[in-house]
């Protein structure tokens, strides 16, 4: 903890206050660096474990997942409206305690001051540490099968594998692809305006990922009324959340960011509030459904 200052009508206070930018991968390299070997050292283990028991250890690692969609949920229900302060009792009212293991910060305590830029920090790290733990089971998963399927290996029909299963991406019902694309464009560089329109419209994957130039839940809220408007159809919304993940990245703090399972199901699959600026709403009318921009906003919320 450190001294940290926020305003109040009486003035400028300060307190004691968290700080954990040692622990954000933007700031500490060590700290990407240290996940990066536990995950390599986690591997070496599970492999060392016999196979019986290898799948019972993946099993649980997997549920480790869902504390993440929980943590997402409970941060985008009790975020504060831009322009308000974080109660001291944040970490509390999100169950932080009650979802992950700290020895750096105290739940419980509701005298230590809560900042934007702390909250940025704990994002930040605990989206890191989500894709840590997604790639180490991505991992295990790409092993077990290479290790399972041999070349040179007889394989029975008991042991062959399964048949790949059908991945499926949104498709926009007539006119939609051409009316969000003219809302969404203006949130990309010129560069990536033309990939975007292909992936849009014929599911073409871009190069890299996109670079959405402002915050992930304003992507988020956007395809999320899309789909509940029945405006996507062809895919579910866990599909959908996978579909944003490997072709779009989003802006924070000047940073670009990837989105993760987590932090994406906290938005479209939650029943979390809306979002306090969202690029876009849907409306409906004698003439069908119209796309409406809203006021352009970098600030998401």
């Amino acid at each position: 903890m450190r001294d940290k200052r926020k305003s109040s009508k009486a003035g400028p206070v300060t307190g004691l206050g968290y700080s954990i930018k040692h622990q954000n991968p933007y700031f500490s390299f060590e700290f990407r660096q240290r996940l990066r070997i536990l995950k390599e050292l986690a591997l070496i283990d599970i492999f060392g474990v016999d196979r019986k028991n290898r799948g019972a250890y993946v099993s649980q690692t997997k549920k480790l997942l869902i504390q993440f969609n929980r943590f997402w949920e409970n941060y985008f229900n009790h975020n504060p409206t831009a322009g308000e302060v974080y109660q001291d009792d944040f970490l509390l009212v999100i169950e932080f305690g009650e979802i992950f293991y700290t020895n750096i910060l105290e739940p419980g305590k509701v005298d230590v001051i809560v900042t934007p830029e702390f909250v940025d920090d704990l994002c930040d790290s605990v989206r890191e540490r989500e894709e840590s733990l997604a790639e180490f089971i991505e991992e295990i998963n790409v092993l077990e099968n290479s290790d399972k399927y041999d070349i040179g290996q007889p394989q029975t029909g008991q042991d062959a594998p399964a048949a790949l299963r059908v991945r499926r991406f949104p498709v926009f019902i007539e006119g939609i692809a051409d009316q969000f694309f003219k809302i969404f464009k203006g949130y990309f560089d010129e560069q990536e305006q033309q990939p975007l329109l292909s992936l849009l419209t014929t599911n073409v994957s871009p190069k890299k990922k996109l670079l959405f130039n402002s915050n992930g839940n304003q992507l988020a809220d956007a395809f999320k009324q899309l789909i509940e408007g029945n405006l996507i159809v062809s895919c579910n919304k866990a599909e959908l959340e996978s579909w944003i993940i490997e072709h779009f990245r989003y802006v924070s703090n000047g940073h670009a960011k990837s989105f993760t399972a987590g932090y994406l199901n906290g938005i479209v699959s939650s029943d979390a509030k809306i979002c306090k600026s969202p690029i876009l709403t849907v409306n409906m009318n004698s003439s069908g459904v119209i796309l409406v921009p809203t006021a352009r906003s970098k600030k998401g919320g």
